[in-house]
């Protein structure tokens, strides 16, 4: 099975940090993402995705200490056409003022962008689980570097969003409806 990567990536002004955001043009989801914060089958229910990464950057991304995996397919997988693939989970964050739980309007998280045909609309903590079962056609996103655990690994970073913008594949009744989801 032939996946076909055309991720664009480039690296952003550091502005004092060590890392500077990631920015993915064209990107690819690989597996199925969960910004519902659905808990998953290691009992995890962090909103979250993983997002596939061109092989040939891959150890450039690792060298600068972005936590890229690489799945090797074994001496089987290989002759049944299955590649390499590189992957980088990605952390959904949202945070609420002391103020106003969970309230909309006083969250502060990462801009996540829907755009079909000419319209356009921003989600919230309360509508991204829309995007877990949509049909994406193209989508870029930038990663800010979180340097998860400084004093045990320092200078290594996990991935959090910052802004995702995904134009979606209308279907016949959204064309007919709007947008239903």
């Amino acid at each position: 099975m032939v996946i076909e990567i055309n991720t664009k990536v480039s690296v952003g002004e550091t502005y004092g940090k060590k890392v500077g955001n990631l920015i993915l043009e064209d990107a690819k989801f690989w597996g199925r993402p969960n910004f519902n914060g659905e808990l998953d089958r290691f009992k995890d229910d962090r909103r979250k995705f993983t997002v596939l990464i061109p092989n040939d950057i891959a150890d450039q991304l690792r060298e600068m200490g972005w936590n890229v995996k690489t799945e090797i397919p074994t001496k089987e997988e290989m002759e049944q056409g299955r590649e390499m693939l590189s992957h980088l989970k990605v952390i959904v964050d949202y945070k609420f003022h002391d103020q106003h739980p969970n309230d909309v309007e006083y969250e502060k998280g990462p801009d996540v962008w829907i755009i079909q045909g000419d319209d356009r609309e921003k989600l919230n903590s309360k509508t991204v689980g829309s995007l877990d079962r949509t049909r994406i056609e193209t989508m870029d996103m930038e990663l800010r570097a979180w340097e998860y655990n400084p004093e045990d690994h320092p200078g290594k970073y996990s991935a959090r969003l910052v802004m995702l913008v995904a134009n979606i594949r209308p279907n016949i009744l959204d064309k007919k409806y709007g947008r239903l989801r």
